[in-house]
């Protein structure tokens, strides 16, 4: 049988990222090894290009499938291989849902999903809930458009969702016990790099009200955002192995080549951060660009506003009036100090990202989480 060079693209990164041995996963798809290894060496030496095949073709093929049919046939192969390989991946089709040809997000919550989390590939040593509430936010309450108190909005991807935490344990609701005159909004979206929260963060910060932004930059957020065909963008549990996938599907090529940090990735990223300062900016509210691997902070010279202000001065003297500034801010020591729970923070990460947050808005006061001369609002 003949795969065109899209289809073995497609089981290559499959293979890639698979948690089981090549063998066992090329022996489920009926590959054989030779076959698949031919088509990586190829790969490798020449690109996508490499794996067309070069044996002659005939003009018309009678009984062909048509392109459309076979496009779902594979999807439907490849979905029924993810169930097999990651059933974990279950729980994630539960809370996505997929949105309208006219949003340039492939995928957001599902509003009112409740799942029972145990992990992708290695199960979480405790089952974690994830509750998303009418309003397609982390939350076991509604939010409501106005707030009396200092309304943080944090935008992501898993990392500010927090994956392998319970509600509570996350950085969010950490800062939140450590200043009760806080309220942090978790609007992390597993799977989406810096294209999708800007276009995330312009659909939703203008009703939201809020008085800070913080985004938390991963080193996946300078992937491009993937491509679905059709049928694909039609099956949630692939759109939620996006999650897992989104990370893997370029890494050993990433560290063979430098892809991720090439200037062109950074150029990209740093076009994206540029729409989220100019979102905020139309919002006037300030911004603080975090990130979580100092090699992301390459990308700032290349931003129009990238002489950053920080945030520590704003309301250091006379009454508070929130404003438009834009900062930066590394996470780094707290992901590579602490243990993570499937690859992600776990509570000790959580609980110093929180800290840290709550002193460079609070200009360096302990124990609280707003900037100096703000008070809460009054009823009317």
């Amino acid at each position: 049988m003949r795969y065109p060079a899209s289809e073995k693209l497609e089981i290559i990164r499959l293979v890639e990222q698979s948690h089981l041995p090549a063998k066992r996963t090329l022996d489920k798809l009926g590959i054989p090894r030779t076959t698949f290894y031919r088509w990586y060496d190829r790969y490798l030496s020449g690109g996508v290009e490499a794996l067309d095949d070069r044996s002659p073709k005939p003009g018309r093929v009678w009984n062909r499938i048509p392109d459309g049919i076979r496009e779902q046939i594979v999807d439907l192969a490849l979905e029924v291989v993810a169930r097999i390989l990651m059933p974990g991946a279950r729980a994630l089709e539960k809370i996505v849902t997929q949105n309208s040809g006219g949003d340039s997000r492939a995928y957001t919550r599902k509003p009112g999903a409740r799942v029972e989390f145990g992990g992708l590939v290695k199960r979480l040593d405790k089952p974690v809930v994830w509750q998303i509430n009418a309003q397609g936010i982390r939350s076991d309450r509604p939010v409501p458009p106005k707030s009396m108190k200092f309304r943080i909005a944090t935008f992501g991807d898993s990392e500010t969702f927090g994956w392998s935490m319970s509600l509570a344990l996350t950085f969010q609701k950490r800062m939140e016990q450590i200043d009760k005159n806080v309220e942090v909004i978790n609007l992390g979206i597993p799977g989406y790099n810096a294209e999708n929260v800007a276009d995330h963060m312009a659909e939703m910060l203008a009703d939201l009200d809020a008085d800070y932004v913080i985004y938390l930059a991963h080193k996946n957020d300078i992937h491009p955002p993937l491509t679905y065909s059709p049928s694909l963008a039609k099956s949630y549990l692939l759109i939620g192995l996006r999650y897992a996938y989104f990370s893997l599907q370029l890494s050993k090529f990433s560290k063979q080549t430098g892809h991720r940090y090439s200037p062109e990735s950074l150029k990209c990223f740093a076009n994206q951060v540029d729409r989220m300062i100019e979102i905020s900016r139309a919002e006037n509210v300030p911004l603080l660009v975090s990130y979580l691997s100092k090699r992301i902070s390459k990308a700032f010279s290349l931003l129009k506003e990238h002489d950053f202000q920080t945030l520590k001065k704003t309301g250091d003297t006379g009454p508070y009036k929130r404003s438009f500034r834009v900062g930066a801010l590394s996470i780094e020591h707290g992901w590579k100090k602490f243990p993570r729970i499937g690859g992600h923070m776990g509570q000790a990460g959580h609980r110093e990202t929180a800290e840290k947050f709550c002193l460079e808005i609070s200009a360096g006061r302990k124990h609280s989480c707003v900037p100096p001369h703000w008070r809460p609002a009054r009823d009317p």
